[in-house]
């Protein structure tokens, strides 16, 4: 091909998945190295706080059986907390190492044979990190279940060996469980329930569920605690804070002091079921008023902070009422394609009307706490990680959303530092850019989220965005919208991938008038989790 020197050809990013792929690796491969810098400090603090336990023992002669075995217990604990935590780093530094090495390897071999080397690569770190997530849990498999749940970002090989985080964790010991299960309740299993599975119908990062029948013959899940999970999200939350301390030299300035706090407050509130009982039967009672969705409500008197009983409900995952749905559709079923549409359609409903008229919302809609009934119910699960909107936080966010659909681009900024978001000069410029990048999405075809853009392509957008707001950072977020960023961004991930057809315009008009209409139910405070 004859090319002058005066051509210049342009490559879109979807026309060079080499390029792309070799881009994307970068970005994932800072993070794993600031995940091992956060991993490595976390092991240094360790050992000096056992070692200083050491150092205190010998000090206290006036009572030094005591002190001994207070240093003793703290040795132990340094012991076990780092060797989960030498195991994870060490599979991550195999995992990094990896795909160093295809970086260079790819530069030697043609387009195609590096773009399968790199499909088989996926396939066995995405096995690694599966196995990580699932021997040592906690925090660590919360992220592989966030991870899953966004086909638009991560490989579809990561997608398929991660969605089995979503609800097919390893159980506990079945004894061990049961023993724990009867001390809550303070009475025997066989007594407590006519019929109980000792086998559990799904495990999770923090607990797993039994299906179980009361005496009155409701069928019911049993949702029940794992053994030492709070030390386990303590020390994984740790590994967070010193994870994006340790990332800030490579990332823009933003809030992440209120994101570590939001994220840290939830997750450890995931292990107060007396919150999470509150929250179920809340929403279970709104959703009740709603048409095509709904959730399990509390049932039976054997509840307490690591048990919750609700009613049973059975159904087929979403993704999997989806990925058959979009086959469907892609074969030439137009019906198929409705249907698809009519299910992420009140799936964006019924997470609106939460937030903007209940107030209460579930925070994780990874796709195991979603599930479809045969006669095409809507099924939202597990409320464990849920998030309180207070009512003047409702209706800003509902003059917001009224403001970008009018295409009030003044009005938009005055609202987001009305919630609380600030820049770093103080100056709205930075929230008016924001604001006019939304409006033009809107005004593309009426939707807000485009389809058919690839992965690659998404990524050098937002690489690009936030070189654009170097000089004016938004360094200040509210910590009600970390959740509400968190449940958008898994929300438009089910959008990007599945592509229905949508009119948001439609959807949110009634919820967003209904919450400026009225002030709404209130919310006890003391609930907030």
């Amino acid at each position: 091909m004859d090319v002058s020197h005066n051509s210049v050809i342009q490559v879109k990013p979807e026309e060079n998945p080499v390029s792309d792929a070799s881009s994307s690796l970068r970005h994932w491969l800072a993070a794993v190295d600031a995940v091992l810098r956060a991993i490595e400090e976390t092991v240094w603090r360790l050992r000096r706080e056992a070692v200083e336990a050491c150092r205190a023992a010998r000090e206290e002669w006036s009572d030094w059986a005591g002190g001994l075995r207070d240093a003793q217990s703290t040795v132990q604990s340094w012991q076990q907390q780092t060797a989960r935590l030498v195991n994870i780093g060490w599979v991550l530094t195999k995992v990094a190492a990896s795909y160093r090495l295809h970086l260079t390897r790819a530069a030697f071999v043609s387009r195609r044979q590096a773009s399968a080397m790199l499909e088989r690569l996926h396939a066995k770190n995405a096995q690694r990190f599966t196995e990580v997530c699932i021997s040592h849990g906690g925090g660590f498999l919360k992220v592989g279940q966030l991870l899953s749940s966004r086909p638009d970002l991560m490989p579809r090989v990561w997608i398929e060996a991660l969605s089995i985080l979503q609800d097919s964790v390893p159980a506990e010991d079945e004894a061990r469980m049961v023993a724990i299960l009867e001390q809550e309740m303070g009475v025997p299993v066989d007594e407590a329930f006519r019929e109980f599975e000792r086998t559990p119908i799904a495990s999770a990062s923090i607990g797993q569920v039994h299906r179980a029948v009361l005496n009155d013959e409701t069928v019911v899940a049993v949702k029940l605690q794992r053994p030492s999970i709070d030390a386990i999200i303590q020390l994984d939350m740790q590994i967070l804070s010193s994870f994006l301390d340790a990332m800030k030299t490579s990332l823009p300035p933003a809030d992440y002091e209120t994101i570590v706090r939001e994220v840290r407050t939830t997750i450890s509130a995931e292990v107060d079921y007396d919150a999470e009982r509150a929250h179920t039967s809340a929403v279970g009672d709104y959703l009740a008023t709603l048409e095509g969705v709904r959730a399990p409500k509390p049932a039976g008197a054997h509840q307490s902070r690591r048990v919750l009983v609700t009613e049973f409900i059975s159904g087929e995952k979403i993704t999997s009422a989806l990925d058959r749905l979009a086959e469907a559709r892609d074969a030439g079923d137009e019906s198929a394609h409705a249907e698809l549409s009519r299910l992420v359609n009140k799936l964006i409903e019924a997470y609106a009307r939460q937030m903007l008229e209940l107030g209460r919302f579930q925070a994780d809609p990874h796709p195991g706490n979603l599930l479809v009934e045969p006669d095409g119910m809507l099924v939202i699960l597990d409320f464990g990680c849920s998030k309180i909107l207070e009512a003047d936080s409702r209706r800003a966010y509902a003059q917001l959303l009224q403001a970008f659909f009018v295409q009030d681009t003044q009005r938009v900024s005055e609202t987001l530092q009305q919630l609380g978001f600030r820049t770093q000069s103080g100056r709205p410029d930075t929230l008016l850019w924001f604001a006019e990048l939304m409006l033009d999405e809107l005004r593309s075809e009426g939707n807000a989220f485009r389809q058919g853009v690839s992965s690659a392509a998404m990524i050098d957008e937002w690489v690009c965005l936030l070189r654009a707001v170097e000089q004016d950072p938004v360094v200040r977020v509210p910590d009600h919208f970390v959740m509400i960023g968190r449940v958008v961004a898994t929300l438009g991930g089910l959008i990007m991938h599945y592509r229905p057809t949508m009119d948001l315009q439609r959807i949110m008009l009634p919820v967003f008038m209904s919450a400026l209409a009225s002030h709404g139910p209130e919310v006890e405070p003391v609930l907030e989790s």
